[in-house]
């Protein structure tokens, strides 16, 4: 049961007086701070009108879940992927993202995700040319100092140019570009770690098996990364890849999905249009009588990192990768990107990001 507010908690809350709360709460200004039509309210509780033509997504994290993991999580690295998950679910739902926002989420202990978290919500809500919720608009949601989520000079540089509204007036500056997904359809669920893909390639293997189909997958992004060369990374989403026999293949992923309560994007090629056309051959990772995957070569998942050039995303990657390839110089670099996707123009942004990394 939802917990009502009467006239008086009300006006404690927004800091006004009962008079106030009341009209707040009429029918005639209701639409204002839930951002309804009256007829579509079902009651006033302590966060938000209850709109009653949207549920909630069963596979995205919910803001309150995502506050609870945050606060489990002692890693500043492993927290901003979190936050990440919960936008990519918000994306994919639709305007049933409203729901998963509607709930305040508890605090995390730590004020710069409180004050995140309120951001995003805001963030979505304005998406639907709606307010945030009313949970969003405390005090302790917001930042007495700024928070610059990158601390690398050209990343600043963007993130005052960029930054959306509800996270700059909450003292919190990020590229905008950090909060896209490479045009890849975002996966809210499963959450594979490296034990997960191999037993997900292994019953893949096994229905083409079944089927009498041999299958080859070039992994690219969080998977190869997880698969082929960082053991430190400990999950992903994004298993994004290239694969072939194309409609056979896309079969069998589907029967996979199917058996395992999965979406039917488990393993999908939704990131084609951002690979190399000369991806070349990595390192075996799987390897079945029926299904071989390889890991795209890291020289290609750099050049495909740096053209993204998420300065809070792709950094870590990023660091990685040069270390790993023992890249000392932004000469060597550009030409990795030019061997790979000739025809790309380097955005300036890619340029100051790997300057500020290789300084």
């Amino acid at each position: 049961m939802a917990e009502l507010w009467t006239t008086d908690q009300a006006a404690r809350y927004w800091g006004v007086t009962p008079a106030r709360a009341r009209g707040i709460l009429s029918a005639r200004h209701i639409h204002r701070i839930a951002g309804y039509p009256a007829e579509d309210i079902w009651a006033v509780d302590r966060h938000q009108g209850a709109r009653t033509d949207l549920t909630t997504p069963t596979a995205a994290l919910t803001l309150a879940t995502t506050a609870a993991a945050l606060t489990d999580t002692a890693d500043d690295r492993t927290r901003w992927r979190l936050f990440l998950e919960f936008n990519r679910g918000a994306d994919e739902a639709g305007r049933a993202a409203l729901t998963l926002i509607r709930d305040e989420p508890p605090t995390t202990g730590q004020p710069r995700y409180d004050a995140l978290l309120a951001a995003i919500a805001e963030h979505i809500a304005a998406r639907y040319a709606l307010p945030g919720p009313l949970w969003s608009i405390t005090t302790d949601r917001f930042l007495d100092t700024p928070w610059w989520t990158s601390d690398l000079p050209s990343a600043r540089a963007y993130a005052m140019l960029s930054s959306p509204a509800a996270f700059r007036r909450r003292g919190i500056y990020l590229d905008r570009h950090d909060l896209t997904h490479d045009g890849a359809t975002p996966m809210p669920e499963p959450l594979f770690d490296r034990a997960e893909i191999h037993r997900a390639l292994t019953a893949l293997a096994a229905e083409l098996q079944r089927r009498g189909v041999i299958g080859h997958v070039h992994v690219i992004g969080g998977a190869a990364m997880l698969l082929a060369y960082d053991e430190t990374r400990v999950a992903t989403r994004d298993i994004d890849a290239l694969f072939s026999p194309d409609g056979p293949m896309v079969d069998a992923i589907r029967k996979v999905a199917t058996d395992n309560g999965w979406p039917s994007t488990w393993l999908n090629s939704q990131a084609a249009s951002y690979v190399s056309r000369t991806p070349g051959t990595g390192s075996l990772v799987f390897d079945h009588p029926y299904l071989q995957v390889a890991a795209t070569p890291p020289r290609h998942l750099l050049a495909m990192k740096v053209l993204a050039a998420r300065p809070t995303t792709d950094r870590q990657d990023l660091e990685f990768l040069l270390d790993y390839l023992n890249i000392t110089s932004e000469t060597e670099v550009w030409a990795i990107v030019q061997r790979y996707f000739p025809d790309s123009p380097i955005p300036e942004r890619s340029r100051l990001l790997i300057a500020d990394l290789l300084r």
